[in-house]
C-alpha cells in the first residue's frame, strides 16, 4: 500500500495557491518568449493534430504526427509534449507516454497532471501519489493534479490516502473549488467512509447534480440502498434533475431492496420522463424486474421497448436475463419466440446469449437441443461447458457430465478454457449422483491439486459425495479437515450418515451443532436427521426431535418434516398412525407426504389407505405416472391383478409423459453395473433377484418383530 510522506503537508517556502499561479505564469512567458518556433501556425497545427489523435483515441497517426514533431524539432516544446502525452495515456500506451515525460526537459505542471492521469485511467494508482511526491519537490499543484489524486483515491479505495489527499487539497486553498468537492464526495464514498462523503456533501453551498449522484451512487456501491434513495428524495427537493448515472444507482438500489412498491415507485419515475427513451436505463429497468423474479413485467417492458416503432433494441446481456427467466419460470413457449427474435435481429454470435438459451432449453428436458446449441457455438468460455454440465446433470445423463469434464481438462491450454469451482461442484454431483466412490476420489484428488479444495461448497459437495457413496468415514475426514464450517458442512454430514442408515452418529452431531457457538440448526437439518431416524428406526428420538423443532430452536415443521415423519411410521407399519398425522397437518399435505404413505403401503400391501392416497395424489399430481405404478404393485401384492393390470394400463396411457426408463447403478471394484426394473440382462441377474427377494423378507419379519420397533 502506497502512503504518501506527511511531512509535504507542512507549510514551507510559502508555495500557496496564488504563489503557484505567479510561478505558472512566468513559466508561460518564458515559453512563449524562447520556445516557440518560428512559424506560430504550425506550432498550432502540431499542437491541434495532436489533441484531435488524442480525442479520437488513435495512438496509430498520434505516432505519425509524433514523428513528425521529432523531424521538425517542435517535439522539444513543453505543450507538443504535454499533448503527447496526453494523446498516449488516453490511447492506453502508457509505457509511451512516460518516454515522453522522461523526455521534458523543465516540467510544468500540466506535464506532471498529465502523466499522472495516464496512470491513473491506466489503474495504475500507486505510481500515481509516487509521481506526486516527485512533482511536490519540484512545483506545486493544481486544482487539476488534486482532481486526478482524489481520482486515484477512489480507484484505490484507501480511506487515510483520501483523508491526506483531502488536506492538501485545504492546504493549497482548493476547498471552495466545486469540482474538487464533488471528486472528494466520490473519492469518500468509494472508499466507504460515506458519512464523511455526506458532511462534504451538507457543507457545499451550491450542490449540483454530480454532488447528489456522487453520494447516491457510493451508497448504492456500498450496500446502504436505503440511504441512497433517501439522498435521491433530498435532491428531488431542492429541485435538482437527476442525470443518467443517478438513475442507473437508483435502479441499482431498487433492485438491490427487493419491494414491489419501490419498483412501481422507479418504473413510474422512468416512464413518465424523457428516461423511458435511455436504452441504458431501460436495460436496468428491465434487470431489475427480471432478477427479482418478476417475469411478467420484464417482458411487458422488453415489449413496450423494443416493439414502439423506434428501433430500439435491449442488450445482449438484458436478453440473456429474459431467457434465463424464461427457463426457471416455466415459459418455454415464450423463450423459443425470444430465441427466434434473437435470430432475426442478429443478435448471434453471442456467447451470454447462447449460454442462456442452453439453460433454458435444459430446464425443458431439450438435451438434444443444448448439446446442438453447445456445438454450434464459435467461442465457448468456461460458463458454456459448466452450463451443458448443469443441464445433463438436471436430465440424468451423470455419466455424459464425467466425460466433458475430461474434454475440459483436455482442450484447457489450447482453447484457454480452464474448469472453476462451479465445474468442481458439478463434477462432483454427478458421482454423487452415481454413487460413484472411485470417480468420486479422482475428482478429490484433482480439486486438491488445483487448489478448489479450499472453496466450502466444494468441501460440502465432496462430504455429501461419500456419504452417498457409502463411505461416511471418508465424509467424516473432510469435515474435519475443513478450517472453517459452515451450516451446510453440518448439515451435510448429518446427512451423510443418514444415507448410511448410521442415526445414532447422525444424533450426536446434531448435539454437537446445538453446542455450537456460530451456528444452529435449520429446517435442513431437521430434515436430514429426521431422515436419518427413519433410515435407522429411532422412532422415539425422532418423534422427540419433531416435537421440539418449534419451542426449543424456533423451526416451523415444514412440508418435508412431515414426510419425514410419515415414511418413518410407514416404515413400522404404523400406516393408520401415520395417516392420522397427515389429518392433523396445519397445511395442505403436498405429494411427497402422499407419496411416502402410499411408498409405505407397498411395503405392507394396505388397499384401503393405498386407494386413500392415491386418490389425493391423482388430484396433486394428476399427470404423473410414479403413484400409479406403485398403486399397481399394491394391488398386485395382494392378488388383485385385474385392478393391477388396470392401474398399469392407466399410466400406459399418458405416453407423451412417459419418459425413458429409470435406471439405477451400482459400483464394484471400480466398474459401474446399470440396471432398470425387472432387468434380466445381466448375467447373474438369476442369483442377484435371489438375494435381493431374501432381504426383502428379512426386513419385512424385523419391521413386525424386533421390540424397538413393534413398541
Amino acid at each position: 500500500m502506497y502512503s504518501i510522506n506527511m511531512h509535504l503537508l507542512m507549510p514551507s517556502s510559502g508555495k500557496t495557491r496564488k504563489d503557484n499561479d505567479l510561478r505558472s505564469e512566468t513559466k508561460m512567458d518564458n515559453v512563449e518568449l524562447h520556445r516557440f518556433p518560428p512559424s506560430e501556425g504550425v506550432f498550432s497545427d502540431a499542437v491541434s493534430s495532436v489533441r484531435i489523435c488524442s480525442a479520437r483515441r488513435n495512438p496509430r497517426l498520434g505516432s505519425s504526427i509524433h514523428a513528425r514533431l521529432l523531424k521538425s524539432g517542435l517535439a522539444n516544446d513543453v505543450f507538443v509534449c504535454n499533448s503527447l502525452l496526453d494523446m498516449y495515456a488516453k490511447s492506453e500506451h502508457i509505457g509511451q507516454a512516460a518516454k515522453v515525460f522522461d523526455q521534458i526537459s523543465e516540467r510544468t505542471v500540466e506535464s506532471w497532471t498529465a502523466i499522472m492521469s495516464g496512470y491513473c485511467q491506466n489503474g495504475r494508482v500507486d505510481e500515481v501519489f509516487s509521481l506526486f511526491e516527485r512533482m511536490l519537490e519540484a512545483l506545486p499543484p493544481n486544482e487539476y493534479t488534486m482532481a486526478v489524486l482524489l481520482q486515484a483515491c477512489a480507484r484505490k479505495g484507501d480511506q487515510k490516502l483520501t483523508q491526506v489527499v483531502h488536506c492538501f487539497v485545504i492546504k493549497y486553498e482548493y476547498e471552495t473549488d466545486n469540482f474538487l468537492q464533488n471528486s472528494l464526495i466520490d473519492a469518500y464514498a468509494k472508499s466507504g467512509m460515506l458519512g464523511t462523503a455526506e458532511q462534504v456533501l451538507d457543507r457545499l453551498s451550491c450542490r449540483d447534480v454530480v454532488s447528489w449522484t456522487s453520494a447516491i451512487s457510493g451508497h448504492a456501491s456500498n450496500g446502504t440502498m436505503k440511504s441512497a434513495l433517501l439522498l435521491f428524495f433530498r435532491m428531488q427537493g431542492e429541485g435538482i434533475l437527476p442525470n443518467e448515472v443517478t438513475i442507473l444507482s437508483i435502479l441499482r438500489a431498487c433492485s438491490s431492496i427487493k419491494q414491489w412498491r419501490i419498483f412501481q415507485w422507479v418504473h413510474g419515475l422512468v416512464m413518465k420522463t424523457e428516461w423511458c427513451r435511455n436504452s441504458l436505463v431501460m436495460n436496468s429497468l428491465v434487470e431489475m424486474y427480471a432478477v427479482n423474479g418478476y417475469f411478467k413485467e420484464a417482458i411487458e417492458l422488453f415489449s413496450h421497448f423494443c416493439f414502439s416503432g423506434e428501433g430500439e433494441y435491449l442488450s445482449p446481456e438484458t436478453m440473456a436475463s429474459l431467457i434465463q427467466g424464461c427457463g426457471h419460470s416455466g415459459y418455454f413457449s415464450l423463450g423459443k419466440d425470444l430465441h427466434a427474435y434473437l435470430v432475426k435481429h442478429r443478435f448471434f454470435p453471442c456467447t451470454a446469449i447462447e449460454n442462456s438459451l442452453m439453460d433454458m432449453y435444459g430446464e425443458s428436458g431439450q438435451i438434444d437441443f443444448v448439446s446442438q446449441l453447445f456445438r454450434q457455438m464459435n467461442f465457448k468460455d468456461i460458463v458454456s461447458w459448466n452450463t451443458l454440465m448443469t443441464c445433463l446433470v438436471k436430465n440424468k445423463q451423470f455419466s455424459e457430465v464425467l466425460k466433458l469434464l475430461g474434454k475440459i481438462h483436455a482442450a484447457g491450454a489450447e482453447e484457454n478454457v480452464f474448469p472453476d469451482f462451479i465445474t468442481m461442484l458439478t463434477s462432483i454431483q454427478a458421482c454423487s449422483s452415481l454413487a460413484s466412490l472411485q470417480l468420486g476420489q479422482v475428482i478429490h484428488g484433482y480439486a486438491t491439486r488445483t487448489g478448489f479444495i479450499s472453496d466450502i461448497f466444494v468441501q460440502n459437495s465432496l462430504i455429501d459425495m461419500y456419504g452417498k457413496s457409502g463411505r461416511s468415514d471418508f465424509a467424516v475426514q473432510v469435515f474435519k479437515e475443513m478450517p472453517l464450517r459452515d451450516l451446510g458442512a453440518w448439515n451435510s454430514l448429518i446427512a451423510a450418515y443418514g444415507f448410511n442408515g448410521d442415526a445414532i452418529s447422525a444424533l450426536k452431531i446434531l448435539a454437537k451443532l446445538k453446542k455450537s457457538d456460530t451456528h444452529q440448526p435449520n429446517a435442513i437439518t431437521f430434515t436430514s436427521v429426521l431422515s436419518a431416524c427413519a433410515h435407522g428406526g429411532l422412532i422415539n428420538e425422532a418423534f422427540d426431535i419433531f416435537s421440539r423443532m418449534k419451542k426449543d430452536h424456533g423451526v416451523d415443521p415444514r412440508m418435508e418434516h412431515f414426510a419425514c415423519m410419515v415414511d418413518l411410521i410407514g416404515r413400522t407399519g404404523g400406516l393408520e398412525e401415520a395417516l392420522a398425522l397427515i389429518d392433523k397437518m396445519p397445511m395442505r399435505p403436498g405429494p411427497d407426504v402422499w407419496g411416502a404413505l402410499l411408498g409405505a403401503c407397498v411395503l405392507f400391501s394396505n388397499v384401503e389407505i393405498a386407494e386413500r392416497a392415491a386418490s389425493e395424489l391423482s388430484a396433486l399430481q394428476p399427470n404423473c405416472n410414479t403413484w400409479r405404478v406403485a398403486l399397481s404393485n399394491v394391488y398386485a401384492g395382494v392378488g388383485r391383478w385385474k385392478d393391477a393390470a388396470k392401474a398399469r394400463a392407466e399410466a400406459h396411457g399418458f405416453k407423451e409423459l412417459l419418459k425413458g426408463g429409470g435406471w439405477s447403478s451400482v459400483e464394484v471394484k471400480g466398474h459401474l453395473h446399470t440396471f432398470m426394473a425387472a432387468d434380466t440382462s445381466h448375467p447373474k441377474s438369476k442369483m442377484i433377484y435371489e438375494v435381493v427377494n431374501g432381504m426383502q423378507e428379512q426386513i419385512k419379519c424385523i419391521a413386525i418383530t424386533d421390540p424397538r420397533i413393534a413398541s
